[in-house]
């Protein structure tokens, strides 16, 4: 004979019970304490709304008939805030199971609940929660990985064009540098006047010491 699974811990994890039965929200919310869960309790619909808003639980258990307000009206108001909620019922009508579900409830349980059951829709509805949670939290990161790439490519593009500029700069300095020096231009000899050397014009003859003769001249 198989021996039942031991309901996981829920330690860390919060847990609503929304539940008109005071006996009934006593058992329930005394098991799921003793399984480590953070319960807290609500009698009626909008206590258990304001319990909600306040609280954030990770699953909800909602019974349907409330004394003051319709628990599916309840359930769409809390769904609007992603709420994983577990419909409790001592009415197993197939049409208000329909709505419940597609009101978007986690699942649809009837009275009497056998608690290691429900123990353990509660268990997998929390991880969902999880889930859901991990997901959203890795679509906000997208788009911030996505504009720190976009940075990244358009620094090193930058930086690649900077140095390309740079390096086509310097070679242009380089070219200017490189280039020949104009040589000294000499006169071919026909262009020298008639009688004189091209040297002659280019070094023209020292004078010597003049003489006596040459002064008195």
């Amino acid at each position: 004979m198989t021996e039942p699974t031991q309901p996981a811990s829920g330690e860390g994890r919060r847990l609503l019970i929304v539940e008109d039965d005071e006996a009934v929200l006593k058992g329930l919310g005394d098991y799921f304490a003793v399984l480590k869960y953070d319960v807290i309790r609500a009698p009626t619909g909008k206590q258990g709304i304001s319990a909600f808003d306040a609280y954030g639980p990770d699953v909800t258990l909602l019974d349907l008939k409330l004394p003051d307000i319709d628990g599916l009206q309840v359930l769409e108001t809390i769904r609007r805030h992603r709420a994983v909620v577990i419909i409790l019922t001592g009415y197993g009508d197939i049409p208000t199971a329909v709505r419940a579900m597609q009101l978007g409830a986690e699942n649809f349980l009837t009275k009497p609940i056998d608690l290691p059951h429900l123990a353990a829709a509660v268990e997998r509805a929390v991880e969902k929660q999880e889930l859901r949670r991990e997901n959203s939290r890795l679509r906000l990161l997208v788009p911030t990985t996505k504009k720190t790439i976009q940075r990244w490519v358009a620094t090193v593009i930058l930086v690649l064009g900077a140095l390309w500029i740079g390096n086509l700069v310097g070679d242009m300095g380089n070219r200017q540098r490189q280039v020949a020096p104009i040589a000294p231009t000499r006169l071919p000899p026909e262009t020298a006047p008639a009688g004189r050397s091209l040297d002659s014009l280019i070094h023209p003859p020292r004078e010597g010491p003049r003489s006596a003769d040459s002064a008195k001249r």
